[in-house]
């Protein structure tokens, strides 16, 4: 079975795109802080994949998922320092506000119908 690394980084976009292969991990994983200081990766992801020549198979999983945050390099902020609110929470807080703002909106509209009808 034969080994193999391969460096994946996830653009501002969103688009996934492999930047280099790798004999062994300790080489990716290198290859994979270098490639996270670029201020237009968001994510380097080191994806292994094994070979079987028995059933001419390749299996690949991710063993490594770096971010600024837990790569170890500053860029541009004091080490050690988390934002205060993720950028899923800030998502999940808005898709509530949302929601409670539609929900008083019908809650006004349909106060606006029934108050007219009850009083007839």
């Amino acid at each position: 079975m034969r080994k193999s690394y391969v460096v994946v980084v996830i653009r501002n976009t969103g688009q996934p795109m492999e930047l280099t292969k790798a004999p062994d991990y300790q080489t990716a994983l290198t290859a994979a802080k270098d490639a996270i200081t670029n201020k237009n990766n968001t994510e380097v992801h080191v994806v292994e994949s094994k070979y079987d020549e028995a059933n001419k198979r390749e299996k690949k999983h991710i063993v490594k998922i770096l971010t600024r945050e837990n790569a170890g390099g500053t860029s541009g902020k004091a080490r050690g320092q988390t934002p205060a609110v993720t950028r899923e929470v800030a998502n999940q807080a808005t898709k509530s506000i949302m929601n409670i703002v539609i929900a008083v909106t019908v809650l006004v509209l349909l106060a606006g119908i029934m108050i007219p009808l009850l009083n007839r």
